[in-house]
């Protein structure tokens, strides 16, 4: 039997998880299903009446850019809704051949093909194309930058795609700018010489600037101040650790606090917050594992989705590769392509840990974890043969 080429099995898993997003957002009737959707749309009907990329005159640099940007971009051609939907199944479909190219440099091609395999039928995967929220676009990059750093070369192209898309992952989510310090330990560690690594360090660092650069630019000449992100850093710092918060979603805020400007608002939310913290220690170490549990749950948090179905697909799916995930997780430790994914995914779950806390948050780190879940089984299997065997 001929094997199949990587270009093949790119598109194989490519059209397979387009079909099966595909199939699932045409049952999905024509109106949005979450707050944050009707955000995004006002950020694009502003942009599309020449206001500028803001959700409203009191929240300028609220919300990131990128994904607004693009839904500008799909309604300024005439998308509706559904087509939008649609073209979110081709990103999800792209990312789920970056799976496969990724546990392929990583590991091997059967773990890339498995992986890949998983991810096209992963429900939470599947479900968001059916949103205008940044999860399939913002999952998409994290991918694609984390593939660029494991299959990184010398060459300066390579490089400069790395800082590109580490840059567009930042202006999707701008929790992701923060993993470029994170980016130079892996190339410091690297057994290359000094010359090597500065040269990776520096050239990942001037595109991920030029890349990101607009919109710092953008925020400097609307507050006047440096904001690389957004003015979102203070509001989920205050819903995640304020009195009356679980370390989710929490609409308890101080009165009148959004008629104070947006900059001040951001800095007096930070400042209240370190407040109650210092106030009450020990709740705070409380919001501390209670958000690690309810980023690592294997059954969604939200109220509106405790009905038994969805437990069930949570726990087939995700929960049923935990122990594989862990298990990989601890083998590839000195795997030092594999700790790139391991660096993320510490990251991420200590900012939320510290922050703001939900399954949705963690559906960035799901295509790292179906991949060292897959790596973990095999393992395994692999370990039970041999003992079989003899």
């Amino acid at each position: 039997m001929e094997r199949l080429s990587d270009r093949k099995i790119f598109l194989i898993l490519f059209f397979l998880g387009f079909l099966i997003r595909l199939a699932y957002v045409l049952t999905l009737e024509s109106h949005f299903y979450f707050d944050d959707e009707y955000e995004y749309y006002r950020m694009v009907e502003n942009f599309l009446a020449g206001k500028g990329l803001i959700a409203g005159e009191h929240i300028k640099g609220f919300r990131p850019p990128l994904y607004p940007l693009l839904l500008s971009i799909l309604y300024f051609l005439k998308f509706n809704l559904t087509a939008i939907r649609i073209f979110q199944c081709v990103i999800s479909a792209f990312t789920v051949s970056f799976i496969y190219l990724t546990g392929k440099n990583i590991f091997s091609r059967k773990i890339g093909l498995w992986s890949g395999l998983v991810a096209s039928i992963y429900p939470f995967f599947i479900f968001y194309n059916g949103f205008l929220l940044t999860e399939t676009l913002f999952v998409f990059l994290t991918v694609v930058t984390i593939y660029s750093f494991v299959a990184m070369s010398p060459k300066f192209l390579s490089l400069a795609k790395t800082g590109v898309f580490l840059g567009l992952t930042g202006l999707c989510r701008p929790t992701m700018q923060m993993y470029l310090p994170i980016s130079f330990i892996h190339i410091i560690a690297e057994k290359t010489g000094l010359y090597a690594r500065m040269k990776k360090i520096l050239i990942i660092t001037v595109f991920f600037i030029a890349t990101i650069g607009p919109l710092v630019i953008r925020n400097y000449v609307i507050f006047n101040t440096f904001v690389p992100g957004t003015t979102m850093g203070g509001w989920v710092f205050w819903e995640g650790n304020n009195p009356y918060s679980d370390g989710g979603p929490c609409h308890y805020f101080p009165e009148n606090i959004l008629k104070v400007d947006e900059i001040e608002r951001d800095r007096i939310l930070f400042q209240k917050t370190v407040e109650v913290i210092k106030k009450n220690p020990s709740r705070f170490v409380w919001l501390l594992q209670n958000k690690f549990k309810r980023f690592w749950n294997v059954v969604p948090n939200a109220d509106e989705f405790t009905r038994p179905l969805y437990r069930i697909i949570s726990v087939m799916s995700f929960g049923i590769m935990m122990p594989f995930f862990i298990l990989g997780f601890l083998l590839s430790a000195r795997n030092r392509k594999a700790q790139y994914m391991h660096s993320l995914i510490i990251f991420f779950t200590v900012f939320h840990m510290v922050f703001l806390a939900s399954i949705r948050y963690r559906v960035t780190l799901e295509p790292f974890y179906i991949i060292l879940a897959v790596y973990g089984f095999f393992w395994l299997v692999e370990k039970l043969q041999k003992v079989r065997i003899v």
